[in-house]
């Protein structure tokens, strides 16, 4: 369970350090304090829609979030799974820009909200935030386009070990070495880009040979040397 803090103090956070606003001065972080909202999400609720119009940042400060796209099928691709620290909903920040994906809580989630020209005066008076947004940008885009190529031409069992390694590079393992997120199989297929059969299929044969140690939903990587070498990942 979250603890009740309608609005936590930006200059105080635990998290500051961690975060796009580590080098923001106390007095914006004031500042900041005064625009900002906070509000506790559910699991299962949306925090924001794709297409909405993009009205300001959202920082998680407790939790998960899920950022994916509805298909013409109707079906799910996951785009990124966001945790504590991070921001999302920025790439459409400049201009008149459209959330590109829909974000879900995939658990009880603490999210702040900062509002769009709160963010441009902090990039106009802090040049080290607007950098740091710039390299976030940055890194956000090539990342997506490195995993966007790796996948198309790897084949399912690639695709499915190098998501799950990437899962555990992610979030880590609690203390039983299970990977401390809780996917079920339908959204595993949708942050790999495969069917959910084909992902029962494989989890469960990885089972019995030993690779994995499944609870549950939970998934434990025990022969990781393994794994690494079926998803074809150069070291």
């Amino acid at each position: 369970m979250i603890p009740r803090n309608p609005h936590p103090d930006c200059i105080n956070c635990k998290n500051l350090s961690d975060t796009i606003f580590c080098q923001v001065k106390d007095k914006e972080l004031a500042s900041l304090d005064i625009e900002k909202s906070s509000r506790t999400i559910k699991k299962g609720q949306i925090v924001f829609f794709e297409n909405d119009q993009v009205k300001g940042l959202h920082c998680i400060r407790v939790g998960k979030v899920k950022l994916y796209r509805t298909l013409d099928d109707g079906g799910m691709q996951i785009l990124r799974i966001s945790k504590e620290n991070d921001v999302i909903g920025y790439r459409g920040l400049l201009g008149n820009g459209q959330y590109i994906a829909t974000a879900e809580a995939l658990e009880d989630s603490e999210i702040c909200f900062i509002p769009k020209q709160t963010i441009f005066d902090l990039i106009g008076s802090n040049l080290q935030f607007s950098l740091k947004l710039m390299s976030m940008f940055a890194s956000d885009l090539s990342e997506a386009e490195e995993k966007s190529i790796r996948f198309v031409q790897k084949s399912s069992k690639e695709r499915l070990a190098e998501a799950l390694l990437m899962l555990e590079a992610s979030f880590g393992v609690n203390t039983e070495g299970f990977i401390k997120i809780n996917l079920t199989r339908q959204e595993i297929a949708a942050f790999a880009g495969l069917a959910t059969e084909t992902i029962i299929r494989n989890i469960k044969a990885w089972e019995e040979s030993g690779i994995l140690g499944l609870n549950k939903k939970q998934i434990k990587i025990i022969d990781k040397p393994q794994l690494i070498s079926i998803s074809n990942t150069p070291e």
